[in-house]
């Protein structure tokens, strides 16, 4: 069971069991991305967003040659999950990257992508839409400063099911590897990414599954 300040209470018992995910001691659904695949020790976990609407497209792209990217994990709006790749593996999902002195951390990190369009802009008629051109309810939209920026934007909001999943899952991955950090891309790509946003609650989540506070 997993709960907390303004969180859903979601019942959920994931676990990591040689390096795969299991949800009731069953493993999640699996497939094997191409981008990446060396030995390493995960010091570190990365939150991001995919910049799409659905885990199928996200899922796709990782397994697309062309894509020079994946993650470990594809977590969904329903709070859904899809692995693609061992947990002692990297993945290609930070690029270039620095925290507390150490450059490259895709060489220590578990990293999930979060199905979340991002930042949105106003399109005709008034709609919010993806950077595709998708068009976003109102009621999924949340205007907001990034930490980073200096003026408001749109961005994607995360429904409960999804934040809940996030902090069970990071609760299993720092049992199973104890590292020590919870991170945004835009923490260890401040230059480059701004992902998971000012939508996601980040500083929260981290302390729920560091188990803070």
């Amino acid at each position: 069971m997993v709960a907390g300040p303004g969180f859903a209470r979601v019942s959920m018992s994931f676990s990591v069991l040689n390096h795969r995910l299991c949800l009731d001691g069953r493993p999640v659904g699996f497939r094997q991305s191409p981008h990446g695949g060396r030995a390493m020790t995960p010091r570190h976990l990365i939150l991001h967003y995919t910049a799409g609407l659905t885990a199928r497209s996200a899922i796709g792209w990782f397994l697309d040659p062309r894509a020079k990217a994946s993650a470990h994990l594809v977590l969904d709006r329903q709070g859904e999950v899809t692995q693609m790749m061992a947990f002692d593996r990297t993945c290609w999902h930070c690029g270039q990257s620095s925290w507390q002195g150490v450059s490259g951390l895709n060489s220590q990190s578990i990293g999930i992508e979060m199905v979340n369009a991002g930042r949105l802009a106003k399109g005709a008629g008034g709609r919010w839409r993806t950077w595709t051109g998708e068009a976003v309810p109102d009621g999924e939209v949340v205007v907001a400063r990034h930490r980073h920026e200096g003026a408001d934007a749109g961005w994607h909001a995360y429904p409960a099911a999804q934040v809940a999943a996030a902090i069970a899952i990071g609760r299993a991955l720092r049992a199973a590897y104890g590292f020590a950090s919870v991170l945004g891309h835009e923490d260890i790509a401040p230059r480059r990414k701004v992902d998971p946003g000012p939508a996601f609650p980040l500083a929260e989540v981290a302390a729920q599954i560091l188990e803070r506070g």
